[in-house]
């Protein structure tokens, strides 16, 4: 290995705890950022030990496996130049085979310590913004620049389960402790005054998670308490928190009056739930290809909901993956979070929990959005695969 080879590989973790600080803060950061990672990890060199480590890992090879999935979509797709656009799209999922080859266990707290730590200074302006200290255009409310509510308030439920479960399955000092319980309800707070209804619902999901890993082999009977206080403190934040009370409300109004066509958040969706479902029952073995989903979606729309806009994303990734690739296409999304959960079930140790959880928690947020598309959630997906996933040399796991 030469000395520029060495550098590189001494090099690239601590990258990747910038890129976890940089990833809720700027798109542009994490660009870089990214470019630079993969640099060093060619650099590096030693790249048959790098794909062999990647092609023996079932996660990575399930993601490499939906990649291909969009190479092979082209062959029956007629618009060939969306269809790359999509393709071009899957980039930031090929970063994580590369990011699996370059974490490492003893940083691990480091890479999340970073992600929490930036999303605290997203959570800090969001409140200057609430308490009038600053003033962002309407389109930025409760959010910060460079990061809207559709990324901010998922990585925000993420953040706040990185906390609690961390509280609950390690071993903290008492000022640890007390200074995580206060973080914890700092950015609990900041999720019900910012408007991310699915970063929202990921809040709940996680908390009824970290509940039925912390008591179901403790106490069953403190599980069933803790699963029935739950709805209770779901109806105590409707009630206290304003926001999170007014986007409940209008989103069950929303859905209600869909069939009215009004263009409405919630309203758009339900049609574009519809008309995809009908898109699917037309092309339900193969799909439309990786490039004809807008294509085949306006001729439907134009039949069933003429007044409303056309999309090229039904903002549910589930739709989204089998309208353009059929049963294929389900079979392969799913196959990545099996994966997921597979490795986590088996493999015992601290970061046991967080393995069980993630999963869990992306398989929620695609119902609101094609997250693995997004920009931001898309790098998220990588990073934290990488060091969940990986296997060390070191590992000893039990089932």
């Amino acid at each position: 290995m030469t000395s520029l080879s060495q550098k590189a590989t001494i090099a690239a973790s601590p990258l990747l705890v910038l890129f976890a600080f940089a990833l809720p803060l700027s798109t542009s950061a994490g660009s870089i950022l990214a470019i630079l990672l993969v640099t060093t990890w060619l650099i590096s060199g030693e790249m048959g030990l790098k794909f062999k480590e990647i092609f023996r890992n079932p996660v990575a090879i399930a993601t490499l496996l939906y990649i291909l999935l969009h190479i092979t979509g082209l062959l029956w797709t007629e618009d060939l130049h969306f269809g790359l656009e999509i393709l071009q799209k899957q980039w930031k999922l090929l970063l994580f085979p590369v990011f699996l080859t370059i974490v490492k266990k003893e940083h691990t707290r480091y890479y999340m310590l970073a992600f929490v730590a930036a999303i605290t200074l997203k959570a800090c302006k969001a409140y200057l913004v609430w308490m009038g200290f600053l003033h962002l255009p309407p389109a930025s409310i409760f959010t910060t620049l460079g990061t809207t509510h559709v990324m901010y308030n998922p990585m925000l439920a993420l953040a706040c389960y990185i906390i609690l479960q961390n509280l609950l399955f390690t071993t903290n000092k008492p000022v640890s402790q007390i200074a995580q319980i206060a973080l914890l309800l700092f950015l609990s707070c900041n999720m019900f005054i910012t408007v991310g209804r699915t970063g929202q619902i990921a809040f709940f999901i996680l908390l009824a998670v970290v509940l039925f890993q912390y008591f179901y082999r403790l106490s069953k009977l403190k599980l069933l308490l803790g699963l029935i206080l739950l709805p209770l403190l779901i109806t105590a934040t409707y009630q206290c928190s304003s926001t999170f009370k007014s986007r409940i409300d209008m989103a069950i109004t929303e859905t209600k009056n869909h069939a009215s066509c009004e263009i409405t958040s919630v309203g758009l969706r339900v049609w574009f739930y519809k008309n995809t479902f009908l898109l699917i029952k037309e092309n339900w073995l193969i799909g439309t290809g990786t490039g004809d989903f807008p294509t085949e979606y306006a001729k439907i729309n134009q039949i069933h909901s003429p007044a409303l806009p056309n999309t090229d994303n039904p903002h549910n990734q589930y739709l989204l993956i089998v309208s353009q690739f059929g049963i294929a296409g389900f079979i392969s999304l799913i196959s990545i979070f099996f994966s997921q959960l597979v490795i986590a079930f088996k493999r015992r140790d601290v970061l046991t929990p967080m393995r069980q959880a993630f999963p869990i928690f992306f398989l929620v947020i695609m119902l609101a959005e094609s997250y693995l598309m997004v920009y931001g959630t898309g790098f998220l997906f990588s990073l934290f695969s990488a060091f969940l996933y990986k296997e060390y040399s070191d590992d000893t796991s039990t089932t």
